[in-house]
Protein backbone atom coordinates (compact mmCIF):
# COMPACT_ATOMS: atom_id res chain seq x y z
CA UNK A 1 0.00 0.00 0.00
CA UNK A 2 0.99 3.49 -0.52
CA UNK A 3 0.05 6.57 -0.07
CA UNK A 4 -0.73 9.77 -2.96
CA UNK A 5 -1.33 12.91 -2.31
CA UNK A 6 -3.56 15.06 -4.77
CA UNK A 7 -2.60 18.55 -4.21
CA UNK A 8 -4.54 21.44 -6.46
CA UNK A 9 -3.70 25.11 -6.57
CA UNK A 10 -3.22 28.13 -8.28
CA UNK A 11 -0.42 28.56 -10.39
CA UNK A 12 2.35 30.86 -9.69
CA UNK A 13 1.65 33.38 -12.52
CA UNK A 14 -2.17 33.24 -11.43
CA UNK A 15 -3.46 32.19 -14.71
CA UNK A 16 -4.55 28.70 -14.24
CA UNK A 17 -5.02 25.80 -12.03
CA UNK A 18 -2.17 23.32 -11.23
CA UNK A 19 -3.23 19.83 -9.83
CA UNK A 20 -0.69 17.63 -8.69
CA UNK A 21 -0.30 13.80 -7.52
CA UNK A 22 2.06 13.26 -5.28
CA UNK A 23 3.80 9.31 -4.26
CA UNK A 24 5.36 8.47 -0.69
CA UNK A 25 8.35 9.71 -1.61
CA UNK A 26 7.16 13.31 -2.77
CA UNK A 27 7.47 12.82 -6.38
CA UNK A 28 4.72 14.04 -8.67
CA UNK A 29 3.08 10.87 -10.15
CA UNK A 30 1.08 12.59 -12.23
CA UNK A 31 0.22 16.35 -12.99
CA UNK A 32 -1.90 18.79 -14.80
CA UNK A 33 -2.18 22.38 -15.90
CA UNK A 34 -5.77 24.55 -16.68
CA UNK A 35 -5.33 27.94 -17.89
CA UNK A 36 -8.55 30.06 -16.92
CA UNK A 37 -8.23 31.72 -20.34
CA UNK A 38 -8.99 28.26 -22.01
CA UNK A 39 -12.72 28.57 -19.94
CA UNK A 40 -13.24 32.13 -20.33
CA UNK A 41 -12.42 32.33 -16.85
CA UNK A 42 -10.88 35.18 -14.34
CA UNK A 43 -8.38 35.09 -11.77
CA UNK A 44 -9.68 35.23 -8.47
CA UNK A 45 -9.53 39.25 -7.43
CA UNK A 46 -9.46 38.69 -3.64
CA UNK A 47 -6.22 37.12 -3.39
CA UNK A 48 -4.85 32.99 -3.93
CA UNK A 49 -7.23 30.85 -3.06
CA UNK A 50 -6.51 27.98 -0.45
CA UNK A 51 -5.30 25.18 -1.99
CA UNK A 52 -6.63 21.98 -1.93
CA UNK A 53 -5.18 18.73 -0.41
CA UNK A 54 -6.33 14.89 -0.33
CA UNK A 55 -4.55 11.93 0.90
CA UNK A 56 -5.78 8.37 -0.35
CA UNK A 57 -3.71 4.86 -0.15
CA UNK A 58 -4.43 2.11 -2.64
CA UNK A 59 -2.00 -1.08 -4.07
CA UNK A 60 -1.66 0.07 -7.55
CA UNK A 61 0.83 0.08 -10.30
CA UNK A 62 -0.38 3.06 -12.63
CA UNK A 63 -1.78 6.51 -11.70
CA UNK A 64 -3.27 9.01 -13.43
CA UNK A 65 -5.09 12.14 -13.22
CA UNK A 66 -7.97 13.40 -15.24
CA UNK A 67 -10.10 16.46 -14.81
CA UNK A 68 -13.43 17.80 -16.19
CA UNK A 69 -15.12 21.10 -16.61
CA UNK A 70 -19.07 21.20 -15.46
CA UNK A 71 -21.36 24.30 -15.73
CA UNK A 72 -19.65 25.81 -12.58
CA UNK A 73 -16.20 23.88 -11.36
CA UNK A 74 -14.11 21.61 -12.24
CA UNK A 75 -13.85 17.50 -11.23
CA UNK A 76 -10.27 16.42 -10.38
CA UNK A 77 -10.27 12.58 -10.19
CA UNK A 78 -7.32 10.30 -9.36
CA UNK A 79 -7.14 7.38 -11.05
CA UNK A 80 -5.07 3.99 -9.88
CA UNK A 81 -4.46 1.12 -12.26
CA UNK A 82 -7.76 2.92 -14.23
CA UNK A 83 -10.17 2.55 -11.36
CA UNK A 84 -11.02 6.32 -9.35
CA UNK A 85 -9.38 6.62 -6.18
CA UNK A 86 -10.17 10.13 -5.30
CA UNK A 87 -12.43 12.75 -6.35
CA UNK A 88 -12.12 16.57 -6.00
CA UNK A 89 -14.44 19.47 -6.89
CA UNK A 90 -13.13 22.92 -7.19
CA UNK A 91 -15.84 25.18 -7.73
CA UNK A 92 -16.21 28.52 -9.01
CA UNK A 93 -17.84 30.41 -6.61
CA UNK A 94 -15.30 29.08 -3.59
CA UNK A 95 -12.39 30.11 -5.57
CA UNK A 96 -13.92 33.44 -7.01
CA UNK A 97 -13.62 32.50 -10.23
CA UNK A 98 -15.85 34.67 -12.64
Amino acid sequence: METYRLEIREMETGDGIDADVYGADDLIEASTQIAYEDYDLESPSAGRPSPIVREVTADVTTTDLQFERDDAGFVFRVLGDRDELATERLADEEWGLE
